[in-house]
């Protein structure tokens, strides 16, 4: 991709940013809020559950851990 091509997709962008800022008006920085808040809150659900995905893993190993010291 050029330069020039980069700079006139970069351009049209710019265009689109202020006209939904001059639309949004007001309303601009709640929906920002909003929308980082949102995101925020999908990446610690996901962050949780990998977290316990990872317990439950280690739980599952230490059981068959103490199971094979067992049998011995």
């Amino acid at each position: 991709m050029s330069t020039f091509s980069r700079v006139v997709i970069l351009f049209i962008l710019a265009v689109i940013t202020i006209l939904l800022a001059i639309i949004l008006g007001d309303y601009g920085p709640w929906y920002l809020a909003w929308l980082l808040g949102t995101g925020f809150m999908v990446l610690v659900a996901a962050m949780g559950g990998v977290l316990f995905e990872d317990q439950e893993t280690e739980l599952i190993q230490r059981g068959n851990t103490q199971d094979a010291s067992q049998e011995d």
